[in-house]
């Protein structure tokens, strides 16, 4: 399962996941929350897969989500950063296999890391514990 909050004060888009995705069909919702939001250029994203437990087919997905972002630069605004926060081991290769699939291919600065405080640090959000900044943002925008 995953969701998506967007919270236009701070132009920062949050993406959990939970229990058990499609890594293939995780890449396309990510992919069509940070597109239609419509937000302003140089928003922040932080996709928290710290509550993932399984995960299906982690080699599709990257290279689509890519192809898709590289597709569609010229008509709608990239993140200025991703920062993908995962903690647990078979979480953190798969981020990272999708990092570096990204390499190169669109200008969004990404990096992924196991601590949330230093996710948040990468973003330039002055927190310690990514809960409790996100209780402090107040209601977001759920996007379906």
């Amino acid at each position: 399962m995953h969701t998506a909050t967007y919270f236009e004060n701070e132009n920062f888009l949050l993406v959990r996941c939970t229990a058990h995705v499609h890594f293939a069909s995780l890449i396309a919702r990510v992919a069509e929350w940070i597109i239609t939001i419509d937000a302003p250029k140089g928003r922040l994203v932080l996709v928290d897969l710290r509550d993932l437990r399984t995960i299906d087919r982690p080699n599709e997905g990257p290279v689509e989500y890519v192809q898709m972002q590289k597709k569609l630069s010229r008509e709608y605004h990239f993140a200025s950063k991703v920062a993908l926060l995962a903690p647990q081991p078979e979480a953190f290769v798969l981020a990272r296999i999708f990092e570096q699939s990204a390499q190169g291919q669109i200008p969004t600065e990404m990096d992924v890391f196991r601590s949330g405080a230093e996710a948040l640090s990468y973003l330039g959000i002055a927190a310690d514990d990514v809960d409790l900044f996100i209780q402090t943002l107040g209601d977001g925008r759920p996007l379906d």
